[in-house]
């Protein structure tokens, strides 16, 4: 099976009825294009309009690799032709390499890849409307990279209608180019823009700023002998495509692994927040998830930004966009998946940070899935507006299934039970990503090797504003903790209770406390200051129901 190399080396009608549609059935699941012959692969996923999602993949079972992409609607009912819409047939290079794909404000996918239609590797772009029809013409946008090839592009619809389009340029050192396009698709600089320095330069994304220009966010070589790690950088460019700032700014002191491609996340006023994998300050054989935010002017939260779990003796990684912007108000929710020191179990933990760079949920990340056989990996997140939807795997190579968890702005977990199934079906899994939040709904999308493979998606519904309940609401019974986060919990019930049984439990279900409360009782302060820690569930039961709250110590 064909994997995407991590490395930077690393017209049909749109005419189409409606076919397939959201299913409950979490073992079969919604096809977006499945194949008998050849592979799709490689999906990305962007919001569209009306609630809809877009989707593209690389597909060969024609013999050559094509571009395809596909629109669902918000009930999961393919709009175009079953097969895909075929975007690109042009001659390919046999392994793929990184490619992007965004909406732009007018509801239009722009995606951009490399094919061999020149004879040579270099970069296209095509903008595809919501009917399906081709607004930079049949055969796209050609990118050229003067005096050698292109690969690995990003993408960034700017706010003046244009597009940047940045990619890995293959000179000694390497290189970055940049190009402006027009709306129609006309190549708005006479050549592209090329960042350099005297040592490699790689292509990260362009973020797009509020007067028409963009943030270039790129890695420079650390130096050293063979494969350097990176150190991050960014650069602001205008509408015209002329640098800002004398230098780029360094995003961190900090340096990130070569294979390590992190995603900026626009903060809505012309910056962006960016997590990242770098090793512990405290064992450097360790790995450790660090969050910065680059203004629009360029300044930082601090030289290395802000260390999100403050524990040594744990792996810890981010991945996919790695950051959820909620809002300015309750700031961002990272996950990251966190192992033991030799990998073998993993669990995951999320950490919120406001946009002033102050971790909320204490120097330790939440718990949400302990560390434990088989490992759990989370692969990416979205914003729900009060929270966040993790989407995670469980499983080893070929019997992966999936499941998301919903956590609420302390980290407690929402639903009841915590995790709901997104896929069941044991199989080999890949690409796996969530697009943004529309109408309530979060569509989650990978690549899958059962039988038939191809790409699937599968939606994850109900998560307006205000339903950050359990499924298993509390009664009139209900109990609240006098602090949360507090180091001994204080239970308070309501006035008139009739009195019950009060139990408290870790996240793995052992109970750690038990207690009699009597009637009328109001306040009760539990002795638990000795425990590690955590999360945990209180539950006071009585005749007639039950109320359960989470503590986090």
């Amino acid at each position: 099976m064909m994997k995407t190399p991590i490395l930077v080396m690393l017209a049909v009608s749109p005419l189409a009825t409606l076919q397939a549609q959201w299913t409950t059935d979490v073992s079969m699941n919604t096809p977006v294009r499945t194949v008998n012959a050849g592979e799709a692969s490689v999906p990305l996923v962007a919001d569209g309009p009306d609630g809809s999602t877009y989707v593209c993949w690389f597909e060969n079972g024609s013999g050559t690799y094509q571009l395809r992409m596909q629109r669902l609607d918000a009930q999961g009912n393919r709009l175009w032709p079953d097969t895909g819409l075929v975007v690109s047939a042009h001659p390919q290079n046999s392994a793929i390499y990184r490619y992007d794909m965004k909406a732009d404000a007018d509801g239009n996918a722009v995606v951009a890849f490399q094919d061999e239609r020149t004879g040579s590797l270099d970069v296209v772009a095509y903008k595809i409307a919501p009917d399906g029809s081709f607004l930079w013409g049949p055969d796209g946008v050609e990118l050229p990279s003067p005096g050698t090839t292109g690969i690995a592009p990003a993408v960034a619809p700017l706010s003046n209608g244009n597009t940047a389009i940045s990619w890995n340029m293959n000179a000694s050192p390497r290189t970055v180019g940049v190009q402006l396009v027009g709306p129609a698709g006309d190549l708005l600089l006479a050549s592209p823009i090329v960042v350099s320095a005297n040592v490699n330069v790689s292509n990260l994304e362009p973020v797009a700023t509020s007067d028409g220009g963009f943030m270039l966010f790129h890695g420079v070589s650390a130096g050293g002998s063979g494969l350097a790690p990176w150190l991050l950088h960014a650069q602001r460019y205008d509408a015209a495509g002329s640098a800002v700032w004398a230098q780029p700014v360094q995003v961190s002191s900090r340096s990130i692994p070569f294979f390590h491609f992190p995603n900026a996340v626009p903060d809505g006023h012309g910056g962006f927040y960016v997590a990242f994998n770098t090793s512990n300050p405290d064992n450097a054989s360790l790995s450790d998830v660090y969050l910065q935010r680059v203004h629009g002017n360029g300044t930082l939260w601090s030289t290395d930004g802000t260390r999100l779990d403050n524990g040594s003796s744990t792996q810890k990684f981010c991945g996919g966009r790695g950051v959820a912007l909620i809002n300015d108000e309750d700031g961002v929710m990272v996950a990251m998946q966190v192992t033991d020191i030799n990998q073998n179990q993993s669990g995951f933990s999320v950490q919120r940070v406001d946009t002033a760079g102050a971790p909320q949920l204490g120097s330790q990340a939440v718990v949400v899935i302990p560390v434990a056989a088989p490992g759990v990996q989370p692969w990416d997140v979205s914003a729900t507006g009060d929270g966040a939807v993790v989407l995670h795997a469980t499983g080893g190579f070929g019997q992966m299934t999936l499941a998301a968890t919903r956590v609420a702005l302390d980290g407690t977990t929402v639903w009841d039970p915590a995790q709901m199934a997104i896929c069941t079906l044991a199989s080999g899994k890949d690409d796996m990503a969530l697009s943004g939040m529309q109408d309530g709904q979060i569509v989650a999308v990978w690549q899958d090797d059962r039988s038939p493979a191809g790409i699937y998606a599968q939606n994850i519904p109900g998560l307006d504003i205000g339903t950050v309940v359990t499924q298993r609401p509390p009664d009139d019974a209900g109990v609240q903790l006098e602090q949360n986060p507090a180091t001994k919990p204080v239970v308070l019930f309501p006035s008139g209770s009739l009195g019950g049984k009060l139990d408290v439990f870790d996240l793995l279900g052992r109970q750690v406390y038990s207690r009699v409360v009597p009637p009328s009782t109001h306040r009760v302060e539990l002795p638990l200051d000795g425990q590690p820690s955590g999360m945990y569930t209180v539950r006071f039961s009585q005749d007639g129901g039950e109320s359960v709250v989470r503590w986090m110590k």
